[in-house]
């Protein structure tokens, strides 16, 4: 396992990061009401997440709706690229925690939380879970605003953990934390690897390798860099790139599927499933009549920290 510290001064990384100091990210909130137009709208439902329409987001729905310039803010929410998969990577992440849960992992961090809802809905399964949450503060700010306005008290099990990745390691926020590092973890990262270089992607995924004994897990999303790299502007991936880039929240960087098992290995952690959406696809889409789809070029990560 490698040792050290892993933060900016190893790699001045997260500069290009989806979340800008002093607001918190659009992409965030995006996210959240997706997943509940699929609660109410998709069948059959692949995860139950309405927590998007009910912590209020009034004016971010409007705010949304406006940008988008059509009446009907579900019909938009479920035609944008990146739907399908924002709602594959939950599902598949969340049977992947239940069965490190059944294995008795009892810690569950989720790296660059957003709005994430899974404290709040918490399934039977995950009882026994200590819940860590990190992400920049306006985000977490947001969160806690909104539960307080909903009178929803907090989660018991859960630990927000604030920090601005710019300036501090995952490794450093989680030693602040109850985090205990001498029992097996499952990290997930989802929808954040775009927004930033290759180089601050590593250093996360190494700060993970360092904080976690071995056995532990971690799910991550990424995009193909050759698709990234493609010119044809028609392609799903394209549009939704276009989208992000006019929110001020530009997709920066992917990896390369065929190389992603060596680099892996240089950063502690040992490649177990890496799953491209004709994968997903087939797992969880076969007898779906309502569209829902993964993005082409999207890929989720399943690696294991190294002995």
């Amino acid at each position: 396992m490698p040792v050290g510290r892993f933060g900016p001064e190893s790699s001045p990384v997260w500069e290009n990061r989806a979340v800008e100091r002093g607001r918190a990210s659009t992409t965030a909130i995006g996210t959240a009401l997706m997943r509940a137009a699929h609660t109410r709208l998709d069948r059959p439902v692949l995860i139950e997440d309405p927590w998007g329409d009910r912590l209020g987001f009034a004016n971010e729905r409007e705010a949304t709706q406006a940008r988008a310039a059509a009446p009907d803010l579900d019909a938009n929410l479920r035609a944008h690229p990146s739907y399908g998969t924002v709602i594959l990577r939950a599902r598949y992440t969340e049977d992947r925690l239940a069965e490190a849960v059944q294995r008795g992992v009892r810690q569950y961090v989720i790296v660059g939380a957003g709005l994430d809802s899974f404290a709040l809905r918490r399934p039977a399964f995950a009882d026994e879970l200590e819940i860590f949450e990190v992400d920049h503060p306006s985000t977490q700010e947001l969160k806690t605003d909104r539960l307080e306005a909903c009178g929803i008290p907090m989660p018991a099990g859960l630990h927000l953990v604030p920090a601005d990745l710019s300036e501090t390691g995952l490794d450093d926020a989680l030693a602040g934390s109850p985090f205990d590092g001498e029992r097996p973890a499952f990290f997930s990262w989802l929808g954040v690897t775009p927004y930033l270089t290759r180089e601050a992607n590593l250093a996360t995924l190494t700060a993970i390798a360092v904080c976690a004994p071995a056995g532990s897990e971690v799910v991550f999303s990424y995009l193909d860099q050759g698709v990234l790299d493609s010119d044809a502007t028609e392609d799903p991936i394209q549009q939704a790139r276009a989208q992000v880039a006019s929110l001020g929240e530009p997709w920066v960087s992917g990896f390369y599927p065929e190389r992603l098992h060596s680099e892996l290995r240089r950063t502690g952690l040992a490649l177990v499933e890496n799953i491209g959406p004709e994968q997903l696809e087939a797992r969880y889409c076969a007898a779906r009549s309502d569209g829902l789809r993964p993005t082409p070029g999207s890929h989720l990560a399943r690696a294991e920290v190294r002995a």
